[in-house]
């Protein structure tokens, strides 16, 4: 029971490390590659015509003027949430500890920084090389307060046990061709590195259950009697603290048709191997301190826990009075996963109407769907599939640029895509608990061979309420978070392309 405990609280922990880094398309990356990008709504594949179509349409960097062109852009993401958790129900045996009045993450702002470099050999050939972070933001939560009825004075390590912190650099070598006078085509090489640090807290059975019952009325017999568990001792906290790194390939493929002065369309597709996924967990099991049973346990003959699995039954018996030692006992175990890493494609229609107005708009399907079954390996311990299920996503957004003079322009745009993530899954980790509604905005100033431009976004999430927790039945162990997530964010991203 302990060791089944044990493998699937870190199976547990380990997939909230895998959430965070590759859900980004639809969870923490709130579309900051390229500042004039951006404030357009992110809806580019069709426009594709200046640095950070090196992401968005590699395809469209046939269009970049002058022999170099170097473009960096930075976004600082401000993201602001709450959550308000429901009691565990009374047959999963609730515990005070857990917090059920507003909690509020702990303000943090992230930078996401993006860097492209390109050299443009003749009217038909690009070559170029682009750097950027998409994903880099985290979490910290205080869900968790170790009461005093529980009686161990160490506690939990940190004062807010819930934390988590990513970053993720996508290094691309990229090529764009002119077929013809029309239709361009590229291709980006990708490289995917990055690294996660995890603190969370489990709340599992505690493994006296299973003994509890039959041993209260076989020590009648010895004449001992064994105190009732009380409503905290039913559950056990286990805590993880795990660091983990791992590194994918992938592709980025896209095709940019000027089908007129005023019309073209783009559509991209990028395709990345699994990520390898690997760390280490040190995992800490919080145990009960009660005088009175660790006293009482110590009475009783190791022949009262003697089983086809403990023949003699001193090692059960030992087990059963460390549950109630007040003792923090830490195990370190390495960890590994293939994590598959969804499709997305999409195109775009880029329209100048005017020679001032440009009208945009975008359409993506993320494959989400490949988060069906994912197998982790533990450490000497067998391996163990986790279904997520989540689902397919579709974003879909439209924006606008309006050129004032040949020196400055105003932009716009929206973007609007649900969440991947099932109510049996969802977590305060992963900043996406439902549909995602962006109001984007910015304006652009060139003076001689820079461009200047600054992009907002509001990021507004609907409130979500996740009726009902998901129980692992044999451990007790919460496979979601139910409760009310109210979630939202503000973005600012800088940027500079110069021609050379």
């Amino acid at each position: 029971m302990v060791k089944k405990i044990i493998s699937t609280v870190l199976v547990f922990t380990l997939i909230f490390i895998l959430y965070s880094p590759v859900s980004a398309s639809n969870g923490t990356q709130i579309g900051t590659v390229g500042a004039r990008s951006t404030a357009m709504g992110s809806c580019f594949r069709g426009l594709a015509d200046d640095w950070s179509a090196v992401f968005f349409n590699p395809a469209g960097l046939t269009q970049l003027n002058g022999k170099w062109t170097i473009g960096v852009s930075n976004g600082i993401i401000m993201p602001r949430a709450s959550y308000t958790a429901k009691e565990y129900p009374a047959a999963m045996f609730p515990f005070s500890g857990m917090k059920t009045d507003q909690v509020d993450a702990t303000p943090e702002n992230f930078f996401v920084p993006s860097l492209g470099i390109y050299y443009k050999k003749s009217e038909k050939i690009t070559f170029g090389l682009g750097i950027y972070a998409p994903f880099g933001l985290g979490s910290e939560w205080d869900l968790i307060d170790l009461p005093a009825s529980y009686g161990n004075s160490t506690g939990i390590s940190k004062d807010k046990e819930s934390y988590s912190d990513h970053m993720v650099i996508n290094i691309q070598p990229t090529i764009a061709m002119k077929l013809t006078d029309k239709l361009s085509v590229g291709v980006g090489l990708n490289y995917i590195w990055g690294k996660m640090d995890l603190d969370m807290v489990k709340l599992a059975f505690n493994p006296a259950l299973q003994y509890w019952g039959p041993l209260t009325q076989g020590l009648a017999g010895y004449g001992i009697t064994l105190p009732s568990l009380t409503s905290n001792q039913y559950r056990l906290v286990i805590e993880n603290n795990l660091s983990g790194s791992g590194s994918a390939y992938g592709i980025n493929l896209g095709v940019h048709y000027q089908a007129s002065d005023k019309l073209s369309f783009g559509a991209s597709l990028r395709y990345n191997t699994d990520l390898k996924l690997s760390g280490d967990n040190k995992q800490i099991m919080i145990m009960h301190g009660d005088e009175t049973k660790y006293g009482v346990l110590s009475l009783v003959p190791d022949s009262a826990f003697i089983s086809p699995a403990d023949p003699v039954g001193t090692t059960t018996k030992q087990s059963l009075m460390v549950l109630f030692s007040g003792m923090n006992i830490s195990e370190k175990t390495d960890v590994t996963a293939n994590l598959p890493l969804p499709i997305t494609a999409g195109a775009g229609i880029a329209y100048k109407a005017t020679d001032k107005l440009t009208l945009v708009a975008d359409a993506s399907w993320t494959q989400w769907s490949a988060w069906d079954v994912i197998e982790v390996e533990v450490e000497d311990g067998d391996n163990i599939e986790l279904r997520q299920d989540w689902k397919n996503t579709i974003e879909i957004g439209g924006g606008v640029e309006y050129q004032f003079s040949p020196q400055f322009a105003l932009r716009g745009g929206f973007y609007t895509v649900d969440s991947p993530v099932p109510d049996e899954t969802m977590s305060p980790t992963i900043p996406d608990p439902n549909r995602r509604s962006v109001i984007t905005g910015g304006f652009g100033y060139n003076i001689g061979k820079f461009s200047l431009n600054l992009a907002g976004e509001y990021v507004i999430f609907a409130d979500k309420t996740v009726d009902s927790y998901e129980f692992d039945t044999t451990t007790g162990v919460a496979e979601n978070y139910a409760g009310k997530y109210v979630f939202n964010a503000f973005v600012i991203t800088t940027g500079v392309q110069i021609n050379l």
